[in-house]
């Protein structure tokens, strides 16, 4: 009998989170702005964001329907919960599961949900977490609901940036080294494991190594059979196991799919970034940047670097910063810190090389991209001024500093309407 009542749970469950379809169990009072594709929904505190969102959105609208081959008729309702609370109730998932498990997007109801980055102090990847929540609408239909769960998410994370990248970003360096870790360790978790839903593995470190892998098996496919993604969604609508499908697909079956895998990884050879910050989502994060991302081996020398500058010791400071990156090369914080110092000391080269290689290996740390994009408006160089300035945007739109720049970039473009757009949202 419990395991009569265990089968009806996570068949429920899975039911829930494949659910895009379902009645809406209630509904709050939100102000809308429209696209061609797109219906955003928000507060007016969070209204602001439609610009960006709904651009991010038409993007991936084309960008990936024309990789999945599919393009919804209908509008696509999208909503931004302002807290936990509300996306509790919007979502009908637990508190204490998305705050465990970091759960900031869903696909759910027929349309896109995500929490507002600004409960976040550190924000988070939010544009590209409703193309991942896109992606999930469009697998779900495409597939017709045959789609397992650990494909669901792989595609998904696999071609989230696809509406900002013609080649996907699926892997960044902190999860990277921790794939490769996982791999080392044996601790790589089976696909069937993954059901009914991410947000039920042990915790983020789990849910994070999940997505790697499960996006890492989407590269592989694409490596098996040219246009897989697509034509894997359309066997798996059209026959009647999912083993036929594979099979059909790429001779093989689900597992021994996952097995060609594993042993596709092990060949891969993936390098390491150590200090690189991986996907964390704290919702109770205090903002203390030393102690909740970097390591306990490093954090002393910061430390010790940030006292030197107190007493003006800027020499002083470098060593102990250089010291926690020969530790931690790509720790996000000991850059920036060493970054800052060598160009107070006229070293350009060695600051902006610092800056580019904190953003290249942190590509989801707001303060990199911001510190890099001054040192551009510095230089003049607005372009590329702006194009750092829209990457901190995508992440914490909510910082104040972000607009501003934005306001002065637009400015010196000669983009008069969104330059005032900017500054009225700075001031805000």
């Amino acid at each position: 009998m419990k395991s009569f009542f265990k089968i009806c749970f996570f068949t429920y469950a899975l039911f829930l989170f494949n659910s895009c379809f379902a009645e809406e169990p209630f509904s709050l009072t939100f102000q809308t702005k429209e696209s061609e594709h797109f219906v955003f929904k928000a507060r007016k505190e969070e209204l602001f964001l439609a610009e960006y969102a709904l651009e991010a959105l038409e993007s991936a609208y084309k960008e990936i329907g024309q990789t999945l081959e599919f393009f919804p008729k209908e509008k696509i309702p999208v909503e931004i919960y302002p807290n936990p609370e509300t996306f509790s109730l919007g979502t009908t998932l637990a508190k204490e599961i998305i705050e465990k498990s970091g759960t900031v997007g869903v696909c759910k109801f027929g349309k896109l949900m995500i929490l507002s980055p600004e409960q976040l102090p550190y924000g988070y990847r939010w544009l590209d977490t409703l193309s991942h929540e896109y992606l999930h609408f469009l697998i779900e239909l495409k597939s017709k609901s045959s789609c397992p769960l650990w494909l669901h998410e792989g595609i998904a994370k696999y071609l989230e940036t696809r509406w900002r990248f013609k080649n996907p970003s699926y892997l960044t360096p902190g999860n990277r080294t921790e794939l490769v870790q996982a791999l080392k360790d044996e601790r790589l978790i089976s696909f069937s494991k993954m059901e009914p839903s991410l947000v039920y593995l042990k915790d983020q470190n789990d849910i994070r190594l999940a997505f790697s892998q499960t996006s890492h098996a989407v590269y592989f496919m694409e490596h098996l059979k040219r246009k897989a993604i697509s034509k894997i969604l359309e066997e798996l609508a059209k026959t009647k196991t999912k083993d036929e499908a594979f099979k059909s697909i790429f001779n093989l079956s689900l597992k021994e799919f996952e097995e060609a895998w594993k042993e596709f990884l092990k060949k891969e050879d993936l390098t390491v970034s150590p200090g690189a910050l991986p996907d964390q989502l704290n919702m109770k994060a205090s903002g203390d940047e030393l102690e909740e991302i970097t390591g306990t081996d490093i954090r002393g020398y910061i430390r010790l670097g940030d006292r030197m500058l107190l007493n003006k010791s800027v020499d002083a400071a470098l060593i102990f910063y250089e010291k926690a990156l020969k530790l931690e090369p790509s720790n996000p914080v000991a850059l920036t810190r060493a970054a800052r110092r060598y160009l107070e000391q006229g070293k350009k080269n060695e600051g902006l090389e610092y800056l580019r290689k904190c953003i290249k290996e942190n590509p989801n740390y707001s303060p990199g991209y911001l510190a890099l994009a001054e040192k551009m408006i510095l230089a003049k160089n607005w372009q590329e001024a702006l194009r750092l300035a829209k990457e901190a945007n995508g992440i914490n739109p909510f910082n104040p500093q972000v607009h501003q720049m934005l306001g002065l970039i637009y400015q010196e473009l000669g983009e008069a309407e969104n330059s005032k757009r900017e500054q009225s949202i700075a001031t805000k």
